[in-house]
C-alpha cells in the first residue's frame, strides 16, 4: 500500500508540474490575455506542487542517487534553452523566465527523491 501511495505522489507531482508549465507557456504565447481564473488556477497548482514535493522529500529518508537526475538535467536544460530561442519572438521573457526558473529548480531538486521513491530505495 505504501508503494502505491508513493507512485501516486510521484505521478501527481509530475502531472501537476506539466500542467503548470503548460499554463505558463499558454499565458505567455497567447495573443489575448488569459482570464483571471487561469492565474488563480496556476497558483493553486503551484501550492499543490510544493506540498507534494515536500511530501516526496519527507517520505524519502535515504540518500538520493543523482545519476539519472544528472542525465535528465543535462538534456532538459539545453532543451529548454533551445525551445526558448526557437520561440523567442512569441514569448514574453519578463514573465516567462522567473516562472520557468523556479519550476526548473524545483523539478530538479525533487527529481532524485522521486526517483528513489519510485524504485523503492528510500530508507524506512
Amino acid at each position: 500500500m505504501n508503494r502505491i501511495s508513493n507512485k501516486f505522489y510521484i505521478a501527481a507531482f509530475f502531472t501537476l508540474f506539466a500542467i503548470s508549465t503548460a499554463i505558463l507557456l499558454i499565458a505567455r504565447t497567447a495573443k489575448a490575455p488569459i482570464p483571471a481564473w487561469g492565474g488563480y488556477l496556476d497558483v493553486g497548482i503551484v501550492v499543490l506542487i510544493a506540498f507534494i514535493g515536500f511530501t516526496i522529500h519527507q517520505r524519502n529518508r535515504g540518500m538520493p542517487s543523482y545519476d539519472i537526475s544528472q542525465r535528465v538535467a543535462i538534456y532538459l536544460f539545453p532543451l529548454i534553452l533551445v525551445s526558448m530561442w526557437l520561440y523567442r519572438n512569441s514569448l514574453d521573457f519578463n514573465i516567462l523566465l522567473p516562472g520557468l526558473a523556479w519550476r526548473t529548480f524545483f523539478f530538479l531538486s525533487i527529481l532524485p527523491f522521486g526517483l528513489n521513491l519510485s524504485k523503492g530505495k528510500a530508507a524506512k
